[in-house]
């Protein structure tokens, strides 16, 4: 197992860190993750977190943790926080970014948005945490730390029953040692998602949800998630990722704000008994969560009457909030009076 950490920490540690973007199987829940054009969509304020174990059982295997907050301004802007930590071996990243969205409304219920994100990347190489069959081996006896500069960029479609969505997460690759790269558009990967709400039944919505990365001279990666959810609150899960991985989970709406979820990967292919299976969880937090895809229509933009489109920025706001609180059942204008 320390052999295998020691492989895994010097192939990172000589790649750049934009070429190790962690693919999420939930992440149809938390695209502003990958996409900044993707936040916000789902609730007012949101807040996304997913804990992925990759490799179960081996010794420094990918562990990756991402936190997205978002808030939507009014219906055309939106800003987030995008907060991204991965640890393989002895190499470690933390990434903080800033995002922000601009939706160009289509009509009442659709929208084309632009997202932007601009942040840091810390990347540490701990080499002398590593354990060598050498003792006081002096190639690894020095720890590596450096502070980049780094972006994204994105687009994505938002309609009542589809959605789509592309993306560049990384938009400079750096490397910890040696020439540092930065800006080149030969080494980009590029992320594609989107998916369907299909209706079956007055208890069921299928969900099939397709996730795709890929790079120039690259294999394309994917995977195929199909999400059934009864009565809107329950969700099993099933997919298959193109590295020979089943996928398996579950995911509920513990409450009107709150939503959990459990993906299980196990791998089928070759090393099927070398790498074992990968475990991730999530938690969201949204205020209203807008959870029935079934109405989505009716909720979004409530202050507009039947086709008409105009904004009122100075109280479209507060009106959305008091009409998504009465929909929930809550009356934030006398809360926020102070009666």
């Amino acid at each position: 197992m320390k052999r295998i950490s020691l492989i895994l920490s010097l192939v990172l540690s000589s790649i750049s860190f934009g070429q190790n973007t962690t693919r999420f199987a939930q992440i149809n829940f938390a695209q502003g993750v990958n996409n900044p054009a993707a936040i916000a969509h789902d609730g007012l304020i949101m807040a996304d977190m997913i804990f992925r174990n990759q490799w179960l059982g081996v010794e420094g295997a990918p562990t990756t943790i991402a936190f997205n907050g978002q808030y939507e301004i009014n219906e055309d802007h939106a800003v987030g926080l995008n907060i991204y930590h991965d640890r393989i071996g002895v190499h470690n990243t933390t990434s903080f970014s800033a995002q922000y969205a601009y939706r160009a409304h289509l009509d009442n219920v659709r929208s084309f948005s632009f997202g932007l994100s601009l942040g840091a990347d810390n990347v540490v190489n701990d080499l002398a945490a590593s354990q060598t069959s050498i003792i006081g081996d002096p190639v690894f006896s020095t720890s590596y730390s450096s502070l980049f500069f780094n972006g994204s960029f994105g687009i994505y479609y938002n309609a009542p029953k589809f959605y789509f969505g592309a993306s560049i997460p990384q938009l400079f690759q750096n490397t910890i040692r040696g020439k540092q790269t930065g800006f080149e558009p030969q080494r980009w990967h590029y992320y594609v998602s989107t998916g369907i709400y299909l209706d079956a039944g007055d208890n069921f919505t299928f969900n099939p949800h397709l996730q795709l990365k890929t790079a120039l001279d690259a294999p394309m990666q994917a995977d195929l998630i199909l999400r059934n959810t009864i009565r809107n609150r329950f969700s099993i899960v099933v997919g298959y990722r193109t590295t020979s991985a089943i996928i398996a989970g579950v995911d509920f709406l513990i409450s009107k704000n709150a939503r959990i979820g459990y993906s299980f990967n196990y791998d089928v292919g070759t090393l099927a008994k070398t790498k074992g299976g990968s475990n991730e969880l999530y938690f969201g937090l949204a205020f209203p969560y807008h959870s029935d895809r079934g109405s989505f229509a009716k909720r979004r933009y409530l202050g507009r009457k039947k086709g008409t489109y105009n904004r009122n920025y100075t109280n479209n706001s507060h009106r959305r909030q008091n009409s998504r609180g009465n929909k929930y059942g809550r009356d934030t204008r006398n809360r926020r009076r102070g009666h």
